[in-house]
């Protein structure tokens, strides 16, 4: 593409970066497969604050992760065991929601909004999650954990559930469907999610959007798995491509695939990309949140360009995490 925005990268040796986040002092955090999450100062220091840790039998394989304004955080474990895990100074442990009632299934993403609210979302009820990589399997859902650490679904039969971002200002809920290759929408204010969701933004074959969030100005970004694209989608739904590495043959073998219900883990644990390698997520940084950091599902490193629309101030943005955990770097 013209124009294409220069990449840089930040970080090195992250195992699964998949969610990213970034706050006002400059650290970044992402998830890091095994140990919940990698911290990347602005001098460059990396701090593990997780050894490697197992639940449910199984080594813990972060896919959300959510900032906490007393400077702890949540982790959507996506691993067969599934659940919501606590993690802070003193280690990690599954959230009070598990001794409520019975542990969630693999938990795709966690979010806490500015009302303090904890959004989850679950990509489906089948375990392995891959038998849910089809066009004709829609059991995602999005819940919240409540004040009495209950969880209560809100909305459901969703395809293939991924990220979410609540934007009161606009009064909407949006929500990614990964194999339905769209972005949905479902009216919201303070009491709750009103009615069914609606469709916002189809993308074309080829295109799964993953991770999304929003502009400063009423719209959205959307990074896309497979395609390793980054969108901006403006208020009127309309898509413009920022970034992208799309090899069209790759691209047409994984929607075969998808047409055939052969679609595995083998069409996310590869990609011919090179610089994106399936980015799944962002997030602003810079005082003025003028650039994104990518998360992925491939690379050891972040990549990083400027933003063509600014973000608004994530409810995190503020909130100053204590130094803990290993220095790697």
């Amino acid at each position: 593409m013209t124009n294409e925005p220069s990449i840089s990268y930040i970080g090195k040796g992250l195992s699964r970066p998949e969610c990213v986040l970034a706050t006002r002092s400059g650290d970044i955090f992402c998830s890091h497969k095994g140990a919940g999450v990698m911290r990347i100062l602005p001098d460059g220091r990396q701090f593990l604050l997780q050894d490697d840790t197992e639940f449910g039998g199984m080594p813990v394989v972060p896919n959300g992760i959510a900032l906490r304004q007393d400077g702890s955080f949540l982790i959507a474990n996506i691993s067969d065991a599934g659940g919501i895990l606590e993690l802070d100074a003193d280690g990690m442990r599954p959230h009070a929601i598990a001794a409520k009632e019975d542990a969630l299934p693999p938990a795709n993403f966690v979010y806490v909004d500015e009302l303090g609210k904890t959004w989850v979302t679950v990509s489906s009820k089948l375990r392995p999650r891959s038998r849910a990589y089809r066009r004709n399997v829609k059991n995602g859902y999005v819940g919240l954990i409540n004040s009495d650490n209950s969880f209560s679904i809100v909305l459901q039969g969703l395809h293939y559930t991924n990220e979410l971002r609540p934007d009161y200002e606009n009064g909407w809920l949006y929500i990614a469907e990964t194999f339905g290759q769209k972005i949905t929408r479902a009216r919201l204010d303070e009491r709750g999610v009103h009615g069914e969701p609606e469709l916002f933004v189809q993308f074309g074959p080829g295109t799964f959007v993953d991770g999304i969030e929003l502009d400063g100005a009423g719209g959205l970004y959307a990074a896309c798995i497979v395609s390793s694209e980054l969108y901006h989608i403006d208020p009127e739904a309309a898509p413009t491509l920022v970034v992208g590495e799309r090899d069209n043959n790759w691209v047409e073998s994984v929607e075969a695939a998808l047409d055939d219900h052969t679609m595995d883990r083998t069409h996310f644990d590869s990609s011919p990309a090179e610089r994106l390698k399936n980015i799944s997520s962002l997030a602003f940084t810079g005082e003025s949140r003028d650039r994104i950091v990518c998360g992925n599902l491939l690379g050891d490193s972040l990549p990083v360009l400027d933003a063509p629309h600014n973000g608004p101030e994530p409810p995190y943005w503020n909130v100053e995490v204590p130094i803990w955990g290993t220095q790697v770097s």
